[in-house]
């Protein structure tokens, strides 16, 4: 090969139904000569189903953007105070309305919270995949649960620090993950965290977030951290973000690359 060796990320395994897709997705993890994986639950679901090692090299975080924006400054007071004028109390959760968002279920659990209850505040855009009818469901089961979410589309690059850092409280209820990049930043911030419990969330996460298995028990845990934040838990997750700097995810990859080069 000319080119050399490939070298193939994974951050997720997808399960497509669509026949173009899935052979698409098969050659992306048999052709490469050398894998990837953000977690190291991906990279055991790499070997359980194609027998592929792969070097594990966590994402990184810009946690110093989400700390300042979470900090003291007059600017970065400012723009969340802007957000809460906005929007009130909120959760947030980031991602756009999609099945492997958990969408569904967040809206559920949301639901369930005791009233008065903060707003439920959704960012993000549009995947590629065509989840309209999945959007209709998640709207019309809202206006059956009597809730309304703001859902504001993407949000700028700028302006999603201070979104994050003036938030309540961060929801991720994803059902498919790699690592949770969206709730590492809002660690960063200060911000308490709810995710789904699935394995690679324990891994990542551990005892920086909160962790329910659905609706119900997702709700409990939403209510728990909005009633009673945990500085503990909060000083956890801040330093879990600080250590996921991209100059050591960096530094990893430089050294991956240059062992395949060598031959090793």
């Amino acid at each position: 090969n000319a080119a050399g060796p490939g070298i193939r990320t994974v951050h997720h395994i997808e399960h497509f139904t669509t026949r173009e897709l899935a052979a698409c997705h098969e050659r992306a993890i048999t052709v490469p000569h050398t894998h990837v994986c953000v977690s190291a639950a991906v990279a055991a679901e790499l070997w359980r189903g194609w027998g592929r090692t792969a070097t594990v090299i966590p994402n990184g975080v810009d946690s110093a953007r989400f700390a300042v924006a979470a900090g003291t400054d007059p600017v970065a007071v400012r723009a969340r105070e802007g957000w809460r004028t906005a929007l009130g109390r909120y959760v947030l959760t980031v991602g756009g309305i999609e099945p492997r968002k958990g969408s569904l279920d967040l809206l559920e659990a949301y639901a369930l919270l005791p009233v008065p209850r903060p707003g439920l505040v959704v960012a993000g855009g549009e995947t590629l995949f065509d989840y309209r009818d999945y959007r209709v469901r998640w709207e019309a089961r809202a206006a059956e649960l009597g809730v309304t979410p703001t859902v504001l589309g993407p949000v700028a690059h700028e302006e999603l620090p201070a979104l994050v850092a003036a938030a309540a409280v961060f929801a991720f209820p994803s059902t498919v993950e790699g690592f949770g990049l969206a709730a590492m930043e809002a660690l960063a911030a200060g911000v308490p965290l709810v995710t789904r419990d699935l394995p690679v969330l324990r891994e990542v996460f551990g005892t920086a977030a909160l962790f329910g298995t659905d609706p119900p028990t997702l709700a409990a845990q939403l209510d728990d951290a909005l009633q009673r934040p945990d500085p503990v838990r909060r000083a956890a997750g801040r330093a879990l973000a600080a250590r996921h700097t991209w100059h050591r995810a960096a530094e990893e990859h430089l050294r991956l690359y240059r062992s395949v080069q060598a031959g090793e």
